[in-house]
């Protein structure tokens, strides 16, 4: 700052000093974000924000603004409508410390995914006169945009641009950079996270082929007297049905398919949304809470062909007349377990109709009973992906520690069947006083993905930084 003197009267005058620096640059330990700071499996700390490194040198500014779009320059994000965190660097290690320290211990029997991370930065964070005065800085921004939305297709395999720019009189200066973006779990699942209605929407790609139907096609057998040196005989698969127990049920067999291969991709698809869903719509499963505030989740399950997009397809199989079809997705080999699984299980969704052969002997089942099993089902099977994906092998094949991982027998220990409220989803359960599952009341209704493997949906969009 200087002063000017004019001949014949004093006159002091101020001189603006313009001159100021400032850096810029993504802060390259925090490689991955996570939206809404959900929990990994094992409640480890997961980071929920974009972090940058900004320096102010020499002398104060006037106003500091910092700014997010995408490669085409179109803006995601502004400082001005919406404030990121900003701290002073020398605290940033702290807090790191702190998040880490403070995120909820996992318990088995209430496991947390959600938490107040916020609480953590709060005390630390700067307003504006703070951040305008020459030193170093973090700011922080969570991924939301300017109408406070959290969109992951934003950051599928993107480059992003972010700019911050100092402004002082009439000395304005900036700096770009860009870094990319990609996933780093999984390329079948986006979400996005509306705060202001508190919902939640998530697209699961799934990869759902023709498996044909069973029960149709000419077959050949032996009677139990007969030589088996001769010819087998040749019969439609209905006539293996025992008469007597066809004159007392009196149905008629099943011909030929009373469900198409697209209305069985149709029912699969329902069985997604509403048994992976916790909204308004859902039965008795409404939401979930982040933060201990209620979100709506709607799943939007999408069949796609994209072998690289998509989970690992899966069957879709119509079987009558013949032996019960057990369903099962065994997923891609990852270990000795999976890839025993691929070996015993076939990896299908088997609609059962109609007269089926079970282990104690026959029965029959009827559309309406199987539409919604059907549905189910089918929201089982592909949520063992999901399963496996966020909690490794063991906990998907060992349905969330109900039954031996590799005879699939059900454990002593696996939860008894809850008379009221929600029933999980992916848990093989014991019989409580009224039976098993088809003695409980609105047994399909109130089946739904539990809160924390709902919210495993969100951490599977866990994105890296490069």
């Amino acid at each position: 700052m200087g002063t000017s003197v004019s001949f014949g009267k004093y006159s002091p005058s101020v001189v603006e000093d313009l001159d100021f620096d400032i850096e810029f640059s993504l802060d390259a330990s925090q490689n991955t974000v996570v939206p809404l700071g959900i929990l990994d499996f094992k409640n480890n700390y997961e980071n929920p924000y974009f972090a940058f490194n900004y320096s102010l040198l020499k002398s104060p500014v006037e106003e500091l603004h910092f700014q997010i779009t995408d490669e085409s320059g179109k803006p995601i994000y502004n400082m001005g409508y919406l404030e990121p965190i900003i701290i002073t660097a020398p605290k940033k290690a702290k807090i790191q410390q702190d998040a880490k320290s403070n995120a909820p211990v996992f318990n088995l029997e209430n496991p947390i995914k959600s938490w107040k991370y916020e609480s953590i930065f709060k005390p630390y964070i700067l307003t504006q006169p703070d951040f305008t005065q020459p030193g170093s800085y973090t700011i922080y921004w969570d991924g939301f945009d300017n109408d406070e939305v959290f969109d992951s297709k934003n950051f599928d395999g993107k480059r992003l641009i972010a700019k911050i720019t100092a402004v002082k009189g009439s000395s304005q200066k900036s700096i770009e950079i860009d870094f990319t973006t990609i996933y780093n779990e999984v390329k079948w699942v986006d979400v996005k996270i509306n705060k202001k209605t508190k919902k939640i929407d998530v697209e699961l790609r799934v990869n759902l082929k023709d498996g044909g139907a069973e029960g149709f096609d000419i077959e050949n057998y032996h009677e139990p007297l007969d030589d088996p040196r001769m010819p087998s005989r040749q019969r439609h698969p209905s006539e293996g049905i025992p008469k007597e127990y066809r004159d007392r049920m009196r149905y008629p067999p099943i011909m030929s398919p009373t469900r198409s291969y697209q209305q069985l991709e149709q029912l699969a698809i329902e069985g997604l949304n509403y048994h992976w869903g916790r909204n308004s719509n859902h039965f008795i499963a409404k939401n979930v809470l982040i933060a201990e505030e209620p979100y709506e989740i709607n799943v939007n399950a999408v069949n796609s062909n994209d072998d690289v997009k998509a989970i690992d397809d899966i069957s879709l199989i119509y079987n009558t007349n013949g032996p019960w079809m057990r369903s099962g997705n065994p997923g891609t080999v990852e270990g000795i377990v999976s890839a025993v699984g691929n070996l015993v299980s076939r990896e299908a969704i088997c609609y059962n109709v109609g007269y089926l052969k079970y282990s104690n002997g026959w029965g029959y089942r009827r559309e309406s009973q199987e539409d919604l099993e059907f549905k189910d089902t089918a929201a089982h099977e592909i949520g063992h992906t999901v399963l496996k994906a966020y909690g490794g092998t063991t906990y998907s094949y060992g349905h969330k520690g109900s039954v031996n991982v590799v005879t699939q027998n059900k454990k002593s220990s696996a939860p008894t069947l809850p008379l009221r409220g929600e029933i999980d989803l992916m848990p093989y359960f014991r019989e409580n006083e009224l039976g098993g599952e088809g003695s409980q009341p609105n047994y399909h209704a109130r089946r739904v993905a539990a809160e924390k493997d709902v919210l495993s949906l969100l951490w599977l969009t866990k994105i890296k930084i490069r």
